[in-house]
């Protein structure tokens, strides 16, 4: 009788934490025109961490853009903090 030959069980090393990079807390991003209200962003929590690799995808007008310049410093949030590895 034969027997299933299974494959050699190997357990990842143990890693130390990766650090935080960019953490947000809240972001929510208000465009105003008049009487026309925007929110592009409405309370977004996020962390990214160092050596992650991240994918930003959704529809025209979800906030993808508006993120992007709030976490490179180009614009600032209505409301919420942004921090890169640490500071605001």
């Amino acid at each position: 009788m034969s027997q299933a030959v299974r494959p050699a069980q190997h357990e990842a090393p143990p890693r130390a934490p990766a650090e935080t990079v960019f953490e947000a807390r809240g972001l929510t991003k208000i465009y105003r025109t008049g009487d026309i209200e925007v929110r592009a962003l409405d309370g977004l929590d996020l962390e990214l961490y160092a050596g992650e690799l991240v994918v930003l995808l959704g529809p025209s007008g979800s906030g993808k853009s508006t993120l992007l310049n709030i976490l490179g410093g180009l614009d600032a949030a209505t409301f919420g903090v942004c921090r890169f590895r640490g500071r605001s």
